[in-house]
């Protein structure tokens, strides 16, 4: 069974201080300045920090490259480099080269640069300020350890024959912050009941496999999701009984602040066997019959600040009965 068939059966389911040199006075006596000097000098390089990178959240400046180029030849950087490009291409943008705990290499695409498709697989990467249109399948795919995917905008992905998504994700500490996504529905047919047999597009979503990582230390803050047929995110872990999933580890430690979701299908938010999630301050503005779903699993939700329009009756359900140890928030719905 290829992945893409097994996707669309599961998705049925709906921050040093610079130190200053110390000035060493020994009048008359040469050696001690000299050696006063050095001692200095090379505290001052130990004590002073490498130029920072861009803040979480804020866009590069210009003047911060450290290398230039374009989208169809981007070069490669290394930990600590801000790499600027321009441009635009009818393919996909691929970046495999990371930095290194602390000292990520960014890229940057200044909020114009054009791409049909991100793929990242990398650790200790920044995606700044691309726009990924008209994307094949998926406006982008990103695995790998601290990653941030920050404003970005992702627009229209064009089905390919089995399923369409927004953005997809794999791995630990990702940060998917302040972006567009929209215009997720190409070759869909759903409603509020489901998708069918069709593809099920989503804003975001992750699962577990023998091919993809659990996902923990999760941030998903600040996005906006504009007509997106089925959900604002799915999130799968790694034991889901019922479909024979009994992977290792655990998927958990989440936080999904301050989203706003316009989406159709059951639910704007499904998350299965993902532990110690926060979601709040979210926006639901959908026709979905409920804004979040729980099941298989999913203990120690904290739910709270999250908003809904008139078409959403039901803020949360649980949809068995494995999801209520540790939560908190509102009183559930019936799943029904």
């Amino acid at each position: 069974m290829s992945w893409k068939t097994d996707l669309r059966r599961r998705l049925a389911w709906s921050e040093g201080r610079p130190g200053r040199p110390v000035a060493w006075i020994a009048a008359g006596v040469v050696v001690v300045v000299a050696l006063g000097w050095f001692a200095v000098t090379g505290l001052h390089s130990m004590l002073t920090p490498s130029p920072p990178g861009p803040e979480v959240g804020v866009p590069a400046a210009p003047g911060a490259c450290t290398l230039n180029g374009t989208v169809d030849t981007p070069p490669r950087g290394g930990a600590g480099d801000v790499v600027c490009l321009t441009g635009d291409t009818k393919s996909r943008l691929s970046i495999t080269r990371g930095g290194s705990p602390g000292s990520p290499v960014t890229y940057t695409g200044g909020g114009t640069a054009t791409v049909r498709g991100i793929d990242v697989k990398a650790d200790n990467v920044v995606v700044d300020g691309f726009v990924s249109a008209e994307a094949e399948s998926t406006g982008a795919t990103l695995q790998g350890s601290d990653i941030v995917f920050q404003n970005n905008t992702v627009t229209h992905p064009v089905n390919d024959g089995d399923d369409t998504d927004g953005i997809r994700f794999w791995g630990d500490g990702i940060k998917i912050l302040n972006n567009k996504i929209s215009d997720i529905s190409d070759g869909s047919d759903c409603d509020r009941n489901g998708c069918g047999d069709g593809p099920h597009p989503d804003c975001m979503q992750t699962w577990y496999s023998d091919s993809y990582p659990t996902s923990s230390n999760i941030v998903i803050d600040g996005n906006r999701c504009e007509k997106a047929a089925a959900q604002c995110l799915i999130a799968e872990g790694p034991v889901i009984p019922d479909e024979g999933i009994n992977g290792p580890g655990e998927s958990g430690n989440w936080v999904f602040n301050n989203n706003y979701c316009e989406t159709g299908a059951a639910q704007a938010v499904m998350l299965r066997d993902i532990k110690n999630a926060q979601i709040t301050n979210n926006n639901f503005d959908g026709t979905n019959n409920k804004a979040i779903a729980l099941s298989d699993g999913s203990t120690g939700a904290h739910v709270s600040g999250n908003t809904l329009n008139s078409h959403t009756h039901k803020l949360i359900t649980f949809d068995d009965d494995t999801v209520s140890p540790g939560y908190v928030g509102p009183a559930p719905d019936r799943s029904e």
